[in-house]
């Protein structure tokens, strides 16, 4: 295998995970809702955002550590809660959270993940976070917060963007299932990875093991459909602040799209807010995260911590976000890609990747301090009010 400096971008690692994973799992990863509009829309928002540099200035070394619910994270970003993550490899949110843990940054556990929470919070080491996809069962939903608490999990992450299944054509296609169907063409896919069949062989299919224990039925299938009962439903707001009134620590809602959202949001007790379209891949019409941004800081002011994700792939995006007024930004796929291309060596790789880059674009605008990025490094381009 080459060394990881092969791998300097965003995009080479995704080269190299469409080489390695079968079709349905790269789709997976890859695809959006819909025909797709709403994840290229993302993509160009953050692209038209441009940054004026200031060349005359003392230069001092670049500092990114962010101060965040009372806490410093040594990164201006966290790994964001994804699905699934154990398709790609087996253990990533172990590979993820173990990364988390050694550089001092969050990590976000998604409720539809392939571990056991218990085993994440011990890989994190104190810098595990767990997103809630609320299920339809409370008593579970209550386990659930109380399991992320005993594990070391500091701050929930309450997803309410997903009401429903997204209408994804590129897995349907796919036939796309945990554990993946045995058909013919799945057979055939998986044959022509066989460094993927064989890491997956050898660790097992995977499953949902986090919300498996609640399942009535202990076989995968079994584990899947309960699954697929217990969440992708709509959060009612009394379910939110249910959550909120049991669970002590930070809280954040994500999927916050509409300032009326942040305003409901900090009224019931939550103290962040994660601005996203799930990206790109429950809504195609949505707008992209930073279109919105500036409206739903005005709603929150000081009264929670916004934070963005969705797109955001490289250093530049994530400096564009801050420059923008959020206070942190949470990647997702390139993680993703970087397990998919280089297993448990994958989301250290991309650590490293972000952070030179971030430090690379830092010291190229004139700007010594994560802290001090805001709307005066903007280009005329900067995404305004949206009319009403």
């Amino acid at each position: 295998m080459r060394v990881p400096q092969h791998y300097p971008s965003n995009d080479h690692l995704r080269r190299a995970a469409r080489r390695r994973l079968p079709r349905f799992a790269y789709d997976y990863v890859d695809g959006g809702t819909g025909p797709e509009v709403g994840l290229r829309r993302n993509r160009e928002a953050l692209d038209a955002v441009t940054l004026v540099p200031r060349y005359v200035t003392d230069r001092e070394p670049v500092v990114m550590s962010v101060d965040l619910f009372g806490r410093s994270y040594t990164r201006p970003f966290g790994i964001a809660p994804m699905g699934l993550a154990g398709l790609m490899c087996p253990q990533a949110e172990l590979h993820f959270a173990r990364a988390a843990g050694r550089t001092g940054f969050p990590g976000v556990l998604a409720t539809a993940c392939t571990v056991e929470i218990e085993d994440f919070g011990r890989s994190a080491d104190g810098m595990g976070w767990f997103q809630l996809s609320p299920p339809q069962d409370e008593e579970v939903n209550d386990d659930l917060l109380r399991r992320a608490t005993d594990s070391g999990c500091s701050v929930a992450v309450v997803t309410v963007d997903a009401p429903t299944r997204g209408w994804r054509p590129r897995d349907m296609y796919n036939d796309l299932a945990v554990p993946p169907r045995l058909t013919a063409r799945n057979i055939m896919r998986a044959a022509v990875r066989p460094g993927w069949s064989l890491a997956t062989v050898s660790s097992g299919m995977p499953r949902f093991r986090t919300l498996g224990r609640y399942a009535p039925g202990r076989g995968m299938f079994d584990i899947a459909a309960y699954v697929t009962e217990q969440i992708g439903n709509p959060v009612s707001r009394e379910r939110l602040q249910r959550i909120r009134d049991c669970w002590d620590g930070e809280l954040v809602i994500k999927g916050i799209m509409h300032p009326a959202d942040a305003e409901a949001a900090i009224a019931m007790g939550y103290t962040g807010i994660l601005v996203s379209n799930h990206g790109g891949r429950q809504l195609d019409a949505s707008p992209a995260p930073v279109e919105v941004l500036p409206e739903i800081l005005r709603a929150a002011g000081d009264r929670a911590v916004v934070m963005v994700d969705s797109g955001f792939s490289s250093g530049l995006d994530i400096i564009k976000a801050y420059a923008l007024g959020a206070r942190f930004v949470f990647c997702g796929r390139v993680f993703m890609w970087g397990v998919s291309a280089l297993g448990r060596r994958g989301p250290d790789h991309v650590v490293s990747m972000l952070t030179d880059e971030v430090t690379l674009a830092m010291t190229q605008i004139g700007c010594s301090r994560i802290a001090d990025l805001d709307s005066s490094w903007l280009g005329e381009t900067a995404p305004g009010p949206r009319p009403r």
